[in-house]
């Protein structure tokens, strides 16, 4: 693991690309507003299990709400045709919406779909997202490659660098199923049931909440505007 200033010319310029580095700056203020907004239920909830009967939640967005999520106020949020949609403008920006309970170990799964803007930009989950604004993310893109990522209030560290997979199915629409099993500080992620990778996080974040982002940005020569779907969303409490 390594900071992100630390990686080679090629990488950065990847990184730039797919998940540009001003955005992590984006998503440590996002987070720490969000776990700030959210921190009233947080320390009045003693577990996840409290809330949700111990067996997580189930998302299908099908009645067209989406209640017990916290977004990042930009207006481009909604339950719409059955999935999560972030209907982007363009800008580059990163766009992200949590669950609003806390969890610790627990395996947790999105569908995912990207079906206009660039290709090359990222979407994927966020994990763990704590009070103080450290989380995980786990990243894809529709050109077919994955990576994870680990931030605090200052800093993000690269857990798994971008890599190519044939795991994820390639191209604008492509539905592609991410999962995590998060044990203490063991983390298994997977794309459509394909076990890519097993970490052992030497410092962990060991509970938060859990969400998705997309960057929300489009090829210039597009007149179309980037859309992220998300789909049948759980997350299961591991005993």
């Amino acid at each position: 693991m390594k900071y992100f200033k630390n990686i080679t010319i090629q990488r950065l310029c990847l990184m730039f690309t797919v998940f540009p580095f001003w955005t992590f700056m984006a998503i440590n203020a996002w987070a720490q507003l969000t776990a700030a907004e959210a921190k009233g239920n947080l320390n009045t909830i003693e577990s996840a299990e409290e809330v949700l009967a111990g067996n997580g939640f189930s998302e299908d967005f099908n009645r067209g709400r989406a209640d017990n999520w916290i977004d990042d106020e930009s207006g481009v949020w909604s339950a719409t045709d059955g999935v999560y949609r972030m209907t982007g403008t363009g800008v580059g920006a990163l766009r992200a919406s949590c669950y609003n309970a806390p969890f610790d170990n627990f395996t947790y799964q999105i569908d995912v779909r990207r079906t206009q803007g660039n290709p090359d930009a990222s979407q994927g989950m966020i994990f763990r997202l704590s009070p103080a604004g450290n989380f995980y993310v786990f990243a894809i893109t529709s050109s077919g490659y994955y990576g994870a990522f680990k931030f605090d209030s200052r800093n993000g560290y690269e857990l798994i660098p971008w890599t190519p997979t044939s795991a994820v199915k390639q191209g604008l629409k492509a539905w592609n199923s991410l999962k995590v099993i998060c044990s203490g500080p063991t983390i298994e992620f997977l794309v459509n049931g394909t076990s890519l990778k097993t970490i052992k996080d030497n410092s962990p974040y060991l509970s938060g909440m859990v969400g998705v982002f997309a960057v929300d940005e489009q090829i210039e020569a597009q007149a179309s505007k980037p859309i992220v779907d998300f789909d049948n969303i759980r997350l299961t409490v591991s005993r």
